[in-house]
């Protein structure tokens, strides 16, 4: 019994995902949101207090996932230093900027899986309620 090897022409899929990342990086509303990111990066305060949030939000997460209650007043102060996170315009637009990005990966992820698992392009419906771009509010879920 012999074993044949079989390859996808991936210089061919890689040319067509340069196409794509091009269209990308040529597309408005990315160098808007690559703004976004960059202004947020080279402002240290607003990092250091995003950084400072994200290891106060793990460190209740490992509490919650080792079953340890969260006392009211953690709660309260995470929950004050997330607002204060979106009255920071540069910390709320960079937060914007990576859910887009996100959103975008996700629903780029999902077409593909779907292409392969149904053998055919899906159709809208099939990719479930993120491939409208909106998180699903459009189509009514």
């Amino acid at each position: 019994m012999t074993t044949t090897v079989v390859k996808l022409d991936k210089q061919l899929i890689m040319h067509k995902m340069q196409e794509l990342c091009s269209l990308l990086l040529q597309d408005e509303g990315y160098k808007e949101m690559r703004e976004m990111i960059d202004q947020f990066a080279a402002d240290e305060q607003a990092t250091e207090q995003y950084e400072r949030f994200m290891e106060k939000h793990q460190a209740l997460e490992e509490k919650e996932r080792q079953n340890i209650e969260l006392l009211e007043s953690e709660i309260k102060i995470y929950e004050e230093e997330e607002r204060a996170l979106y009255d920071h315009p540069l910390i709320r637009r960079f937060i914007y900027a990576q859910r887009e990005f996100s959103q975008l990966h996700q629903q780029i992820s999902n077409y593909f899986t779907k292409s392969v698992e149904l053998n055919r392009l899906p159709e809208a419906k099939e990719l479930g309620k993120e491939a409208c771009g909106c998180g699903g509010s459009c189509l009514g879920h």
